[in-house]
């Protein structure tokens, strides 16, 4: 799995929708790219922090959602140059 399909498939796995193959895929894609296991440990530090402190659940608006997929998409890029 390269970043491009880790990001393909993040939103999934972070909601347990994965099947048994992508989510073994992306547990050894983010054991060796730092870069995947930063934004998947963030990911999860910001939910668990978020559940909480908030007995609702909320979703964001989804251009707010485009805009946050985009610059972490681009980040990304960027950081594998």
């Amino acid at each position: 799995m390269d970043c491009r399909k880790f990001l393909e498939e993040f939103s999934d796995f972070i909601d347990g929708q994965s099947t048994i193959g992508i989510r073994e895929a992306i547990q050894e894609h983010i054991a060796l790219c730092k870069k995947c296991e930063v934004l998947y440990s963030s990911t999860q530090r910001t939910l668990r922090i978020v559940g909480d402190h908030s007995e609702q659940t909320f979703e964001l608006p989804a251009d707010v959602s485009a805009r946050l997929y985009d610059r972490v998409r681009t980040r990304l890029k960027e950081l594998q140059k």
